[in-house]
Formats: structure tokens, C-alpha cells, sequence
């Protein structure tokens, strides 16, 4: 009997121990951590409806980090970059040609990517027009009104350019009759609905991004003139100076996250885990569109 005490006191003591030693490593694990985040996203939508949507998003990465989480929708994605590299945004996403650009400018690096419904750990630029216009094919296009996003885009600016100039031998400006840059994904979008715009490059996530808001009826209501190969997922990238427990702690929230409304409403299943080396294979497109004959 008194053996069966002394080890329930060994044995509590050892737990009373292993408790201090997690207490002061858990401590430790958040040394240089700081109170606040500031995440960031490129402009694929209005900074209003970016801000709005990300709030469930916001509050669950707040409660798994423990920290204040500042949310910003960019001006534009050369804004999201310079914000990175001037240390102003902790965590960003971004399209994988902007990531790259990030990735050599701003010291940042992958840590999450975007898993969709449709298409698995990718998706597809689209050049698209009107459904019930008289643009039914890519050549009917030529001549038209036409709309980039941006020149840091992915899918709504380097690989529609980079099929133009490789695969095409031409450049949009001479294929076009006028060319135009957006700001937004939603901007082409609802731009090509509206007749505004006659011919828009986008991609196929952010059209289901808009179908579930309710603006738009989704694929529906356009022609697919032209769809790429399969483009890697977008990533999220963390500046490379924070905290290591901070970056892995950051990392495990989004691939923890489960939110099922939130994820289908930008036609997601889940976050999966990223690494710089994802998108070595995109980076031959991403130096390609950067070619004096390209532009």
C-alpha cells in the first residue's frame, strides 16, 4: 500500500512536471510571435465584398493562432507585394506568377494552396464572352473589345498572354481592337454579363466565386473561347523572417480549416499544405510572360 502512494506521488509529480515543461516549451514556442497579423489578398473581387466574406475566416484564424488578425483586400496585386516586402502584410494570397514575382521580391515563401471542388489542387484561365452574344468563337473575338485583370495575374493576365505571344505569334494589342486591365477578376466577369466588356480573360474558380454570390449564374452565361492547361492552385505565402512556430502554427490552421459554407463559396473543398517547389514547374511561364516580344 505505501509502495501504491509513493508512485501515485512519483506519478503525479511526473505530471505536475511534463504540465511546467509543456507550459514553459508552449512559452517558448511563442517567443518573437507578434500581437498582431496582417493578411492580405489580391484583388479578385471589391474590397468590400473581400472584407465581408473573409470575416468567418478571419475569426477562426484568430482563435487558432491566439492573435489579433488584421484583413486587407490589395489595390492591386503589385500593391500586395511591395506591402509583403515592405513587411506591412504578414501572409498573402496570391496567384502562382504573382507568388513567384513575391518570392523573388519580398523574401516570402508558400505555405497553403487552394484545393478546389472542380479541379484538385489547380485550375484553368478562360477567355470568355457573352452567351447570347455575337462572339461564339475565339475567332469571331478578333477585332473586339478585350479585358486583362491585371499585369501581375495569373490566369486574367500571364498565361492568356503567354498563349498569345508563344502559341498565337501575336500579341493581344494587335489581335484586339482595344485592350483594357480590369483591376478584378468580377470585374471581366460581370463586365462580359453586362455586354460592357466584350471579351474578358478570368478563370474558372473566380466565375464560381461569383455564382455563389449571386451575381452571376455561373459558366452558363458565357461562351469558353479559350481554356488553358491546368494552372497550379493559388498559393498563401508567409514572410520567411517570422517565427518558425509561427509559420508552422499558421500552416496547420489553414489545412485544420473545415468551414465547409465558407470553403464552397470560393469553390473549395479544403487548404492543403504548399511548398516554394509547387510551382517550379510554373516558373518558365511566369519568365516566359515576361519577354520584351510578349508584352
Amino acid at each position: 500500500m505505501k509502495m501504491n502512494r509513493i508512485a501515485a506521488m512519483v506519478g503525479l509529480g511526473l505530471a505536475g512536471f511534463a504540465a511546467l515543461a509543456f507550459n514553459a516549451l508552449a512559452q517558448q514556442d511563442r517567443s518573437g510571435w507578434p500581437t498582431e497579423l496582417v493578411m492580405a489578398t489580391v484583388p479578385v473581387e471589391g474590397s468590400k465584398d473581400a472584407s465581408d466574406r473573409a470575416k468567418p475566416f478571419v475569426a477562426y484564424l484568430e482563435k487558432a493562432l491566439g492573435l489579433k488578425i488584421k484583413f486587407t483586400n490589395g489595390a492591386d496585386y503589385t500593391a500586395v507585394i511591395i506591402a509583403q516586402q515592405n513587411k506591412q502584410v504578414d501572409f498573402a494570397a496570391y496567384g502562382p506568377g504573382s507568388y513567384l514575382d513575391a518570392a523573388a521580391r519580398a523574401n516570402v515563401e508558400a505555405f497553403a494552396r487552394e484545393n478546389s471542388i472542380k479541379n484538385g489542387l489547380g485550375y484553368y484561365s478562360m477567355i470568355i464572352s457573352k452567351k447570347d452574344g455575337p462572339i461564339k468563337t475565339f475567332a469571331d473575338a478578333k477585332g473586339k473589345n478585350f479585358a486583362f485583370v491585371d499585369p501581375e495575374s495569373t490566369s486574367g493576365y500571364k498565361v492568356p498572354l503567354v498563349y498569345f505571344c508563344k502559341d498565337l505569334k501575336t500579341k493581344a494589342q494587335d489581335y484586339f481592337k482595344t485592350v483594357l486591365f480590369a483591376g478584378t477578376h468580377e470585374n471581366v466577369i460581370l463586365g462580359v454579363a453586362n455586354g460592357r466588356i466584350e471579351v474578358g480573360a478570368t478563370n474558372d474558380l473566380s466565375i464560381v466565386s461569383a455564382s455563389e454570390k449571386g451575381v452571376i449564374k455561373g459558366e452558363a452565361e458565357y461562351n469558353i473561347l479559350w481554356k488553358s492547361k491546368l494552372i497550379p492552385a493559388s498559393p498563401w505565402a508567409v514572410r520567411k523572417d517570422l517565427p518558425i512556430t509561427l509559420k508552422a502554427a499558421l500552416k496547420k490552421a489553414f489545412t485544420d480549416f473545415n468551414d465547409k459554407t465558407y470553403l464552397e463559396s470560393y469553390g473549395l473543398k479544403s487548404y492543403a499544405a504548399a511548398e516554394d517547389a509547387d510551382y517550379d514547374a510554373f516558373r518558365e511561364v511566369n519568365d516566359y510572360s515576361k519577354r520584351s516580344e510578349c508584352k
